[in-house]
Formats: C-alpha cells, sequence, structure tokens
C-alpha cells in the first residue's frame, strides 16, 4: 500500500525525488539510519549529521541534497513512520478477524493493544517529538495528526460493537462515539506520560502496563462493573 503525507510541510526543505537508483538508495540508507539513531537518543540535539551519514554509508554533501537542515530530515521520518502506521492499521482492519467479530470487549482491548505497540516501537521518535513540541515547535501535531486517522478507521468499528453489545439503539452512536474517543485519550495521555516519566510503574517496558490498561479501558466503556 502507498502512502501518501500526511501534511504539506511549509518548509522549503521538502524533500525532492531523487532521479536515480543510486540516489535513491542512498536516501532511503539515510531515513533508515536517521530512524534508528532517533530511536536510540530519543533527543534530536544529540543527533548529528554526521552520525547520520556514517550509519548511513553517505556523504554530507549527499545530505545537504535533500535536506536543508537536521530539523527538515527529522519531519521526513517523522512523517513516514507516521504513514507507516497508518498502513499498519490499515492491514490489520483487512486481515485481522478480531476487527470483524464485533465483539466489544475484544475490539477494546485491541485498541489498546495497537497503542501500546506503536508507543513502544516509536518510544525515541514520541520523546524526540515532544521535547521539540516543547520547544514551540509542531513535532508532536503530525502525531496528533496520525491519531486522528487512526481513530476515524477504529472508532467507527467500536461503537458499532457497543451498541450491539448494550442492545442500544442507533440514536446512541454519538453519545458512544465520545465515550471512546474520550477513553482512548487518557490511554493516550498515559502513554505519553510514560514516555516523559520514564520510569514509573507502568513504564513502557512493563508486562503490566497492556492488561492494566486493558482493563481500565473496558472500565471506561462499561464493559466491567466496578
Amino acid at each position: 500500500m502507498t502512502s501518501t503525507p500526511l501534511r504539506k510541510r511549509e518548509s522549503s526543505s521538502a524533500i525532492a525525488a531523487p532521479r536515480q537508483t543510486r540516489s535513491q538508495i542512498g536516501l532511503a540508507k539515510m531515513l533508515q539510519a536517521g530512524r534508528e539513531l532517533i530511536e536510540a537518543s530519543g533527543n534530536l540535539d544529540d543527533l548529528s549529521i554526521n552520525d547520520i551519514v556514517e550509519r548511513a554509508g553517505t556523504s554530507i554533501g549527499a545530505f545537504y541534497r535533500r535536506f536543508d537542515n537536521k530539523d527538515a530530515f527529522f519531519e521526513v521520518v517523522q512523517d513516514r513512520v507516521m504513514a507507516e502506521g497508518l498502513d499498519y492499521v490499515r492491514e490489520i482492519l483487512e486481515r485481522d478477524p478480531v476487527w470483524r467479530s464485533n465483539d466489544a470487549g475484544a475490539l477494546a482491548d485491541a485498541v489498546v493493544a495497537f497503542y501500546v505497540l506503536v508507543f513502544r516501537r516509536n518510544r525515541g521518535l514520541y520523546h524526540a517529538s515532544l521535547l521539540r513540541s516543547s520547544q514551540l515547535k509542531p513535532s508532536w501535531d503530525v502525531a496528533k495528526e496520525a491519531n486522528r486517522e487512526v481513530l476515524t478507521l477504529l472508532v467507527p468499528r467500536l461503537v458499532d460493537a457497543l451498541l450491539a453489545a448494550r442492545g442500544a439503539p442507533a440514536s446512541q452512536a454519538a453519545a458512544l462515539d465520545f465515550e471512546v474517543r474520550a477513553s482512548v485519550q487518557l490511554i493516550n495521555g498515559l502513554l505519553v506520560n510514560s514516555i516523559l516519566n520514564d520510569p514509573g510503574p507502568l513504564a513502557l517496558s512493563s508486562r503490566r502496563l497492556r492488561p492494566w490498561l486493558q482493563t481500565a479501558f473496558r472500565r471506561c466503556l462499561g464493559l466491567l462493573d466496578g
């Protein structure tokens, strides 16, 4: 599946499409190297262009032919990761039988499992994005935009399942839509907090994290008593 850009960057550093195979390979290597280094450090300030090109086996000149600066490079890496995440959501909706089950509890657990997986995969990238946002740079905006697209894919399925589980009329769909989105916001808020305040009792690496959040999410949606 081909990804489309999540948004148009205003920066003049927008990436130009390489015309030669060698250039395409070099670009792919730089983006992959940057992705790995950002994930490892979690802070763009700790990353140098020399680190990127050394790991990628390219050159400083090759970097600046594609990007104005390190910030522009980070934005492209971030956009690609968000687009890959959206492709992953579409893929699991097509192939995972849970998303065709109309089982509200199973769908609620799957939503939480998805978010925990995404935050674990992108811990360093998200941390770097949040740090840049604290410097008044709109890094986290692209993650929020991607999440809005994820919600348009996941929420209607869970709402339909909740309507069926409660035996509720379709007229309650709007109220349930709010419940689901508000509950997801709580889950995301805790995951963001776990990135910024790690270690903690619910660290991203904790085996307790996913089952605890799944229980909390079910309770928010009225799928558990108490």
